[in-house]
């Protein structure tokens, strides 16, 4: 998590090189194209002669840009996929993040063939295609997210009015949490139709030359918005998430979607909880209160650690944030003795009643018991819990900090 306007004028080029390759770099792990192909070193280094990292100058002025369109954050700039095994083509991990109209970031390299930014937001880094951002000075982009007279995309998705005379503002996508300043002033008729029965809001555009222009836009009243933050209640979390039941899941924003962090962060960022993106960082940021087994237990028999896992879990209320490696998981509440769970899940696999390991596909949004699930034959996902939070201002009984 970073302010990006607390930046300096000027990045050294070693700064923007480190950052650069810490997203961008040759994976230590098998990866495949999407003909079943393995990518060579060869491959590897093409990609890399992408960065045009020779290109860098000794001072990197800072630019900045508004997000216009929802876009892709690749971790190089390409949109050519990259898959974990010949068979499995669901999850492109090139694929890293979105960004989302309205959202300002740090425009900070260029890549070789200048159709790809790579760019620097409040919680992660990567390549975006230019077409997708508007530069701007700063100041516009610092005033344009500060603005206190905003709506709040509260529901999964909003749309723009469709507006033929303003064809850069009609049907734009917007995901829940994105914020747009309010236009107070403005004609009785914006874009062709009688603005009334619509919130008049500010939209970034790009210009033909690459530059911001911010043009009024409507969003019909029918549309699930607010006008401003959602108090931070455990029904709100519910009504919240529930929004999303069923979509799609999308490894890393991917098919329109959004993984299991990505949902979590979305849910809260309706509250103005702005989170870290990945499951892991989500876990290590210092907000809510921790509970997490390692500390609680100490040096507990594993029977007793068994035990002090289920007291916390038994304690878990609406809300919580229960996290394995690799996932993580928002409780809704028990159902005879059964702790339930909303989550953005791509496996279901648990053990059927003869014994048998079952595998099968979630790929979404969706409510689960967690005590029968497993992440693989040996390990259940109660096994793997190693951090739980909560926004109740109640500790659980074992609680180190």
């Amino acid at each position: 998590m970073v302010d990006i306007f607390a930046a300096p004028a000027f990045y050294r080029d070693v700064e923007i090189r480190k950052l650069i390759k810490a997203v961008s770099h040759p994976s230590t792990n098998p990866r495949y194209d999407n003909k079943g192909e393995p990518l060579s070193a060869q491959h590897w280094q093409q990609l890399e002669q992408k960065l045009a990292l020779s290109m860098l100058a000794a001072e990197v002025p800072l630019q900045f840009a508004l997000v216009t369109t929802r876009s892709k954050v690749r971790t190089f700039p390409t949109n050519e996929p990259v898959f974990s095994s010949i068979t499995d083509h669901k999850l492109d991990r090139f694929q890293e993040t979105a960004l989302f109209p309205g959202e300002a970031v740090q425009v900070l390299h260029q890549s070789a063939d200048q159709q790809w930014a790579f760019v620097r937001n409040y919680h992660y880094s990567g390549w975006v295609e230019l077409q997708h951002i508007a530069l701007t000075e700063k100041s516009v982009a610092q005033q344009y997210v500060s603005s206190d007279d905003f709506i709040l995309v509260t529901g999964a998705t909003a749309m723009t009015n469709v507006t033929p005379e303003m064809p850069a503002a009609s049907a734009v996508q917007l995901e829940m949490g994105v914020k747009l300043p309010r236009v107070r002033q403005h004609a009785p008729v914006v874009n062709g139709q009688n603005a009334s029965f619509s919130y008049v809001v500010l939209l970034p555009v790009r210009q033909s030359n690459g530059q911001l222009q911010l043009v009024q836009a409507l969003i019909s009243r029918n549309q699930d918005i607010a006008e401003d933050y959602l108090p931070l209640t455990q029904a709100n979390i519910l009504r919240q998430s529930f929004k999303f039941l069923g979509e799609r899941y999308g490894w890393g924003h991917d098919l329109n979607g959004r993984d299991c962090s990505g949902f979590i962060g979305e849910v809260f960022r309706s509250f103005g909880v702005m989170l870290p993106r990945n499951t892991g960082a989500q876990a290590q940021a210092g907000f809510a209160v921790q509970w997490t087994p390692a500390n609680a237990i100490g040096s507990m028999k594993q029977q007793e650690q068994r035990l002090a896992l289920s007291s916390a879990l038994n304690k878990a209320q609406t809300g919580d944030l229960i996290f394995i490696p690799g996932h993580v998981m928002l409780v809704l509440g028990h159902d005879q003795g059964e702790l339930f769970v909303i989550h953005d899940v791509a496996g279901l696999r648990y053990f059927l009643a003869d014994g048998s390991f079952y595998q099968s596909m979630l790929n979404g949004v969706s409510i689960t018991p967690l005590s029968p699930l497993h992440q693989d034959p040996q390990h259940s996902y109660q096994d793997g819990i190693y951090m739980l939070k909560s926004f109740s201002k109640e500790l659980y009984e074992h609680s180190a900090h």
